[in-house]
């Protein structure tokens, strides 16, 4: 991945591993407890959205911190090892209250890894395209793992009445297994890195606070975090609500996640040599001309309406490829080498958030047209598109007192 650098096995395998088993169980998760729990739908997905968003406002940004302190790859295993304790304890949630307190300790392990995330990387590539890479590959198939899991439920379902109760309580223990592993791989990447220097005191989340460039671009990230929460929870109820073929919806998921690590090649070429925040303006203006694309679809008719959705599927999947090849470099860039885990953290908010009020903020702008969301999202992207044009360009001179740091894709300040 690294021409300079050759990134250990072990490493990709626990980054590859934990990406996809997440991918697959977020959209597994409801199937397994309404049909193989036999538990209410709608309470449980409150319970789990409940435990994500306790997660996320107790732990979010002290997973930051605890990355910091710890360090990357001893912040990942703990994350693992909590999840691997806490799934097991969903074969004895038999409420949507225990159901939510399991969630609550998956979803803290998660804060824990996504925390450590950008170290990770950044532990195992020595340059900014080095980065780039793996950062696309791991959005690639983490996209490819959500696709798998949409598959999953229609197979998971054909597989319950043939095998029984067994392939319900196989699934949480399988999960376990898998970050047990995950960890383990972690643990041993940990010790076998050379110890790293003191981190310079920090103040806390002051330094992060403080840092308004880093702050707008983090805010500005949103419209395309609720873009990709729309395109996921409400796409197939628009489909629906425009009476196209039942068999669209579960296909134009697939596509998209199909197509996207499809994409990362392209989005590496294409990112390769422009700055990072230029190539998240053109994530966000893509990203804007599909979800307008998916306005039109109203007007049109139905022999006009799947091509035009097969275009959308299209440059949507685009946009997202490079949107993952940059963000997190982005945020890296901006972290210098001090603090990673809470920058990182600081980043992960805004998908924490976008998943836990997307789906609300959505239905409600569904309720007053089918249009309606997808028009003040793609709004929403053009002017983010502005704000990455206009930090692109603010950042182009060396920043004085700060340790290493990405500016319009140029190291300034010193190498590592």
């Amino acid at each position: 991945m690294d021409a300079h650098r050759p990134v250990p096995a072990a490493f990709l395998t626990a980054m590859v591993v934990d990406t996809v088993g997440t991918g697959v169980w977020v959209t597994f998760a409801l199937l397994y407890f309404s049909e193989g729990r036999g538990l209410p739908l709608a309470a449980t997905g409150a319970a789990l959205s409940a435990g994500a968003v306790a997660a996320l406002l107790l732990g979010g940004l002290a997973a930051g911190a605890l990355a910091d302190r710890l360090g990357a790859h001893r912040a990942a295993a703990l994350g693992c090892a909590v999840r691997a304790l806490a799934f097991p304890a969903y074969l004895g949630a038999a409420h949507p209250v225990a159901v939510g307190l399991v969630a609550f300790a998956v979803s803290l392990g998660e804060r824990f890894f996504w925390a450590a995330h950008g170290g990770l990387v950044a532990s195992a590539t020595s340059d900014d395209q080095g980065r780039r890479r793996m950062f696309a590959l791991l959005n690639g198939l983490r996209t490819l793992g959500l696709g798998v899991g949409a598959l999953a439920v229609a197979v998971g379902a054909a597989l319950s009445e043939r095998v029984g109760p067994a392939f319900w309580t196989a699934i949480p223990l399988l999960n376990a297994a898998v970050f047990a592993l995950v960890g383990l791989l972690f643990h041993r990447l940990g010790r076998r890195c050379p110890p790293a220097p003191p981190p310079p005191r920090s103040g806390g989340y002051r330094g992060v606070l403080a840092n308004r460039r880093f702050l707008a671009f983090t805010g500005t990230t949103s419209a395309l975090t609720l873009a990709s929460v729309a395109f996921d929870s409400i796409l197939p109820l628009y489909l629906r609500w425009l009476s196209l073929p039942l068999w669209l919806p579960p296909m134009t998921y697939v596509l998209a996640c199909a197509l996207v690590p499809a994409f990362q090649p392209v989005a590496l070429r294409w990112s390769g040599q422009r700055a990072p925040l230029r190539v998240m303006a053109q994530s966000a203006a893509l990203l804007a001309v599909a979800l307008g694309g998916l306005a039109l679809l109203a007007r049109c008719g139905p022999g006009t309406a799947v091509p035009l959705l097969g275009a959308v599927v299209v440059l949507f999947a685009l946009g997202q490829a490079l949107f993952g090849a940059v963000a997190l470099v982005v945020v890296l860039g901006f972290a210098g080498g001090s603090e990673l885990g809470r920058y990182g953290a600081a980043y992960q908010l805004v998908w924490g958030v976008a998943t836990a009020i997307g789906p609300g903020v959505h239905t409600a702008l569904f309720g007053i047209s089918g249009a309606a969301p997808w028009l003040v999202l793609a709004i929403a992207l053009l002017g983010a598109a502005t704000v990455y044009t206009r930090l692109d360009r603010s950042g182009r001179s060396a920043v004085p007192g700060r340790p290493e740091r990405l500016v319009s894709g140029r190291r300034v300040g010193g190498g590592r």
